[in-house]
């Protein structure tokens, strides 16, 4: 037997979900706003604690996703945005609109940290390259006996 489907009352926890939600995803952009100022100055290794709190935050966000979707399901709509605003009855509503523009702007930001750590990365590959082809170099030992990279290197200011 299939009970009614109560709309009002879904409507209200889904409104109720976006505004948990939208909490979530705000602490996130504060976790995201930590990582970039991170990513911006030369010692990185705040990022390896960091990274407990983006990952703890990632999982309420994908809790708070299949509550949603949950709700979706039961009020027989599809899991996307005409889902969310067939349910909320408009999509202007504020609970939705706001929760829009703070995942559009967490969005950006990890999108930003993601080709700041690109380039990072690329830039610590290069450094790694140039480091490894100098030490490619066979050593050889001078006259008096001391390991030299190159033959005829001589120390800076030697004659």
């Amino acid at each position: 037997m299939n009970t009614p489907v109560n709309s009002a009352a879904l409507r209200q926890r889904l409104t109720t979900q976006l505004v948990a939600e939208t909490q979530h995803v705000r602490e996130f952009v504060t976790v995201l706003e930590e990582e970039r100022r991170i990513l911006t100055q030369r010692d990185v290794e705040p990022l390896f604690a960091l990274s407990e709190k983006k990952a703890h935050y990632a999982r309420l966000l994908q809790q708070s996703a299949h509550a949603r979707s949950v709700l979706l399901t039961q009020a027989g709509l599809t899991n996307d945005r005409a889902g969310v605003e067939a349910l909320l009855g408009s999509p202007e509503t504020p609970v939705w609109q706001t929760y829009l523009t703070v995942v559009a702007s967490a969005r950006q930001l990890n999108e930003d940290n993601g080709r700041l750590l690109t380039d990072r990365l690329a830039s610590n590959h290069q450094a790694l390259a140039i480091l490894m082809a100098h030490s490619d170099q066979p050593t050889v030992y001078g006259r008096d006996g001391s390991a030299r990279t190159r033959p005829g290197s001589r120390l800076l200011g030697s004659y």
